[in-house]
C-alpha cells in the first residue's frame, strides 16, 4: 500500500515537473514584419541589412524637439555615422553642431558639411588632431579655428595642444571637460579647472576658450539609496560650481559652452533648472534596445538587422541525438534551428517573435543559429529580424542602409567610414 502511494506520490511530481515546462513562445511575424519580409525577399539581395524606419525616426526626432523647445541640440555623430542619416536629421531638426568622437569622421563632416560647427566628444591624442589638420582639404570654406572644438581633459593635453597650436601656427579652439560625477576623467574639481585656466592665462596660450563639457550618464545608474532626482541634482550642481569657477577666469567667453546630456539623460535638461546651453543627443534618435528606459519610452525603436534564413533543420545538437525527441519535446522552443547569413552582432532577435540564440550551440559571425519551435512559420529565404544593442558601432557593419517608409523601401544611405 504504502509502495503504491510512493509511486503515486512520484508520478504525480513526475507530471508536474513535465506541466511546468517552458511553453511555446513562436510566433510568425506580425503585419509590421511581415511586410518587412515580403519587401526584402523581392529586393534584398540576399545579405543581411540595416533597415532604418524614416516614419519611427521622424517620431521620435519630433518627440525630441518638443522636449527641448528652445534649447539647442547637438547630434552625437557616433550613434548616427552615417552622412545621410545627419543630413536628414540636421535639416528636420535645424541643427549644425555634431558630436564627434573620431578623427577619420571628423574630417569626413568637415567635408560633407562645410558650415557645421564640430565638438569633439572625448579627448584625443595630439597626433589625431595634427592628422585631422594635415587631411583636411581648403578649398571647401571649413574655418576649423571656429568650426572645431577639441576637447581637453587635463593640464597635460592642455600643454600639449598648446604646443601642437603653435607648430601649426594657428589657435586651436577647446572645451574643457569636467567630472560631473561619471569618474571618466576630465578636471575633477572646480579648483583644479581654475587652475588650468590660470596656467593658460599666465603662459599666453594660442588656444582659444570656448566653454565647458559635462557627462552626467552616471544619473540614470544611480543606486536606489540615492535615486535619480538626487543624483540629478548634485552633478547640476557639480556643473553649476564648475561654470562659477570658469567665470573667474579673464579667458571665460561671454558667449560659453556649457555641453551635456545624453540620450538617456536629455529629457531631464528640457527645463530652466539645467546648467546646460547645449544638449548632445544620439541613440535616443533610433532608439537601439540598450536605451530601453522610462526616460525613452515613448521613443520608438527605429532600427533592424535583416538576414535571410539559409536553413532551417530540426533541433539537433553534435553527440546529443539519442537525447533530442526529449529536448524538443521538454522546450518546444528547441523544435527548430534557423541559421543566418552572418551573424554574431550585438543584437536581440525580435521577430519572429520566438527566436533565440542556442547557448549550446554558441555563437557564429557566419552562420548564426537561432532556435525556435515550429509555430514562427519561417522557411528558407524568410529573414529574421534582429534589434541592434546600440547603434553606436553598428551602422558600419554594412555596406548602406536601407530606408523603410509607410512599408516601402524607399533609398539607401552609406554609413560613415571608420578609415
Amino acid at each position: 500500500m504504502r509502495r503504491r502511494t510512493l509511486l503515486g506520490i512520484g508520478a504525480l511530481g513526475a507530471l508536474g515537473i513535465w506541466a511546468a515546462r517552458p511553453s511555446d513562445h513562436g510566433r510568425p511575424h506580425d503585419a509590421y514584419f511581415a511586410r518587412l519580409n515580403q519587401l526584402l525577399r523581392e529586393d534584398g539581395g540576399g545579405i543581411p541589412q540595416m533597415v532604418i524606419d524614416l516614419d519611427r525616426l521622424d517620431a521620435n526626432a519630433d518627440l525630441l524637439a518638443a522636449r527641448l523647445g528652445p534649447r539647442p541640440l547637438r547630434l552625437v555623430a557616433k550613434s548616427l555615422a552615417s552622412g545621410g542619416l545627419l543630413d536628414y536629421l540636421s535639416r528636420r531638426l535645424n541643427c549644425t553642431r555634431f558630436m564627434v568622437f573620431h578623427q577619420p569622421q571628423l574630417n569626413q563632416l568637415a567635408r560633407l558639411f562645410p558650415s557645421a560647427d564640430l565638438l569633439l566628444g572625448k579627448p584625443l591624442p595630439a597626433a589625431a588632431a595634427l592628422a585631422f589638420y594635415q587631411q583636411l582639404p581648403h578649398h571647401r570654406g571649413f574655418d576649423p579655428s571656429h568650426q572645431v572644438t577639441w576637447l581637453v581633459d587635463s593640464i597635460q593635453r592642455l600643454q600639449e595642444y598648446t604646443e601642437l597650436s603653435r607648430a601649426l601656427g594657428q589657435p586651436l579652439q577647446v572645451a574643457l571637460e569636467i567630472d560631473i560625477g561619471l569618474a571618466r576623467g576630465g578636471f575633477a574639481t572646480p579648483h583644479a579647472l581654475a587652475s588650468a585656466l590660470a596656467q593658460m592665462d599666465a603662459s599666453a596660450s594660442p588656444l582659444k576658450l570656448r566653454g565647458l563639457m559635462g557627462y552626467d550618464a552616471q544619473v540614470v545608474h544611480a543606486p536606489f539609496w540615492i535615486g535619480t532626482d538626487k543624483a540629478l541634482s548634485e552633478s547640476n550642481a557639480r556643473y553649476q560650481a564648475f561654470i562659477q569657477a570658469a567665470r573667474t577666469s579673464p579667458l571665460w567667453p561671454r558667449d560659453s559652452l556649457l555641453n551635456g546630456g545624453g540620450s538617456q539623460t536629455y529629457p531631464l535638461h528640457a527645463n530652466e533648472a539645467s546648467p546646460l546651453n547645449e544638449v548632445a543627443v544620439g541613440s535616443a534618435l533610433l532608439k537601439p534596445a540598450a536605451f530601453d528606459s522610462e526616460l525613452l519610452r515613448e521613443h520608438h525603436a527605429a532600427l533592424w538587422i535583416a538576414s535571410p534564413v539559409l536553413k532551417v533543420l530540426d533541433g539537433t545538437l553534435p553527440y546529443l541525438d539519442n537525447i533530442q525527441g526529449l529536448l524538443r519535446g521538454w522546450n518546444p522552443n528547441r523544435q527548430r534551428a534557423h541559421y543566418l547569413y552572418g551573424g554574431n552582432w550585438q543584437a536581440k532577435p525580435v521577430s519572429p517573435a520566438g527566436l533565440t540564440y542556442d547557448s549550446l550551440y554558441g555563437r557564429s559571425a557566419n552562420q548564426e543559429r537561432l532556435i525556435g519551435s515550429g509555430a514562427t512559420g519561417l522557411a528558407v529565404d524568410d529573414w529574421v529580424f534582429l534589434r541592434p544593442e546600440q547603434s553606436e558601432g553598428s551602422l558600419d557593419e554594412f555596406a548602406d542602409l536601407r530606408l523603410l517608409r509607410r512599408g516601402n523601401l524607399v533609398g539607401r544611405w552609406n554609413p560613415l567610414s571608420l578609415a
